[in-house]
């Protein structure tokens, strides 16, 4: 048993105490990676020009030879990585399991392989997979081992990589659990809230004498918890897309008649804005869910109103397009850039704005308008400018009048 202690290197890594092992250690010079005074193979000379990086050991597992491309990446000399020197530059992490199972394969005299990480010259560790093979003679006696060290730094930072995609995607599964959760204990709570509160409204608008304030002060209760239900209905929504479990009731409808309906009941509650509709005079018949179709049309005519300056116009103008049904909803407001339009779509996205009001929502309302335009086999494009305003267009293939009647 003898006890080595740590070489100190010119280029700044510390002493380290290497445990005793039962590997013996013959001091030797080294010229150019090959050790003085030692009977070395001929084939060293070829060993010398590999570019992997190569060793041969003794019998007894001490080190003798190490080719110049072992020295080039290590920026170490020979000399002192021979013996037992390049376990100093073994990564602490791996250094005892590296030696355990080199002392085994050499009691064994049989064949080993092991990954561990090597310091280069820049200080720097990288992934290095080492195979090491006994070499026998005639007689089936060993005589020494050959080994070679292929980085493998690549497989590992791709292995980092897969194992990172991995727990974003449990963190993502979980937020996505949580959300669904969450919006789904809220519903039943904010119901009976929203029931409760403009069931106050309603009392408070039958009474004389009440305070403008106070009435406001209901007025704002009623619209926060109905955008609050609002915004569970969309976490929802989003989470049962994502489980494949958002599903259509399709009927056959007027898309006509069901654009003509929303514009009618959501025009009174604007109050900065004016919403025009260009129908087109036919029925234009189509297979759809309605309330879905109906939430795809609102969330879009509410963003061309958060998106557009008080006093300007929405336009809605329904028409038949190549046998589909086109519908555009048109606004005058601040546009999108060109470099975000690719993204829209995404779930969670949402484009910077200076106007925190604009830029305020969960991004979730073009993303589910996509996916309910997907499941109808539709589909669903924006063209804008930035600062001339946007145009979202809706296509919907369209049934024939006599079918629409069989139907």
């Amino acid at each position: 048993m003898i006890e080595k202690t740590a070489l100190s290197r010119a280029n700044g890594h510390s002493q380290q105490h290497i445990p005793p092992t039962s590997i013996a250690m013959h001091a030797a010079g080294t010229t150019n990676g090959v050790v003085q005074g030692a009977e070395l193979p001929a084939d060293h000379q070829l060993l010398a020009i590999i570019p992997g990086l190569i060793f041969t050991c003794h019998p007894n597992g001490t080190w003798n030879y190490v080719n110049p491309a072992f020295c080039t990446y290590t920026g170490t000399p020979a000399e002192a990585l021979t013996d037992l020197g390049w376990v100093e530059l073994v990564h602490p992490d791996e250094r005892p399991i590296t030696l355990q199972q080199w002392q085994t394969a050499i009691r064994h005299s049989a064949s080993f392989q092991i990954e561990y990480r090597l310091c280069g010259a820049d200080d720097i560790y990288h992934w290095f997979r080492t195979q090491c093979t006994p070499q026998l003679d005639a007689t089936g006696t060993l005589i020494g081992w050959t080994g070679i060290a292929v980085s493998v730094d690549s497989e590992h930072q791709l292995e980092n990589e897969q194992m990172l995609r991995q727990k974003a995607e449990q963190a993502a599964a979980e937020r996505d659990c949580m959300l669904a959760f969450i919006a789904h204990e809220l519903r039943s709570p904010l119901t009976v809230l929203l029931g409760q509160s403009t069931l106050l409204q309603r009392r408070l608008n039958n009474h004389e004498g009440i305070e403008p304030n106070t009435h406001r002060m209901a007025e704002i209760l009623v619209a926060q918890t109905i955008h609050l239900k609002d915004l569970m209905s969309t976490l929802l929504d989003a989470t049962q897309l994502d489980y494949g479990e958002l599903q259509l009731c399709k009927t056959t409808l007027d898309l006509g008649a069901l654009v003509e309906r929303v514009a009618q009941s959501f025009a009174p509650t604007l109050s900065a804005h004016t919403l025009r509709l260009d129908p087109d005079p036919s029925p234009l018949w189509i297979k759809g869910d309605a309330l879905r179709l109906e939430q795809v049309l609102l969330n879009l005519i509410e963003n061309a109103v958060k998106y557009s300056p008080g006093g300007s116009e929405i336009v809605i103008r329904t028409m038949l397009h190549d046998g589909q049904v086109q519908i555009d909803v048109c606004d005058s407001g601040i546009g999108i850039p060109a470099q975000v339009q690719p993204y829209l779509f995404q779930r969670f996205f949402r484009a910077k704005a200076e106007d925190r009001r604009v830029a305020a929502g969960l991004g979730l309302g073009l993303y589910l308008c996509k996916a309910i335009m997907d499941l109808h086999e539709g589909s669903i494009r924006v063209q804008s400018v930035e600062g001339e305003g946007c145009t979202v267009t809706l296509l919907l293939s369209r049934i024939p009048v006599q079918h629409a009647w069989q139907d």
